[in-house]
């Protein structure tokens, strides 16, 4: 997205327009294919902005969240998983690495394979299957680490 377009968002949301907040979100869509965490953000921002502090940018992912520029894609060893990818779409989650990767299927697949007890929780407005597994850069390495599922 660019920039002009979240700063507009930002001011109709009547939030300030700062340099770390958008040096935030580039990070985020540089780093778009990794999920990445927040402390991952906080890395590539500090190396811009190295007075930035981790508080303001887990503040600022939230603020994004908030108005629909990110979505959380995964929540995985206590760390959050961002997305700027908004569409459906599902996730695998390496046991090994922890690598997070978009895992495309059609939400009417879905709905053939929710359990009937889903029925009766309520109106349901967004579904994710999250697939565990070892990806293939893992299963390729001679001796991977036991994943943590087997700890």
């Amino acid at each position: 997205m660019k920039m002009s377009v979240l700063e507009e968002k930002l001011r109709q949301k009547n939030l300030k327009i700062t340099p770390q907040r958008l040096e935030i979100l580039r990070a985020v869509q540089r780093h778009q294919c990794d999920h990445p965490s927040a402390e991952l953000i906080y890395q590539a921002v500090k190396k811009r902005y190295p007075a930035v502090s981790l508080a303001t940018v887990y503040k600022t992912l939230e603020t994004l969240v908030q108005i629909g520029e990110i979505r959380v894609a995964i929540v995985s060893g206590g760390k959050t998983r961002y997305d700027t990818r908004m569409e459906q779409h599902h996730h695998f989650l390496c046991s090994y690495c922890g690598g997070v990767q978009d895992i495309e299927m059609k939400m009417d697949c879905l709905e053939t394979y929710c359990p009937e007890s889903l029925a009766g929780k309520g109106t349901i407005h967004r579904g994710e299957v999250i697939f565990h597994g070892i990806c293939h850069t893992c299963e390729n390495k001679k001796n991977p680490p036991c994943p943590s599922i087997c700890s």
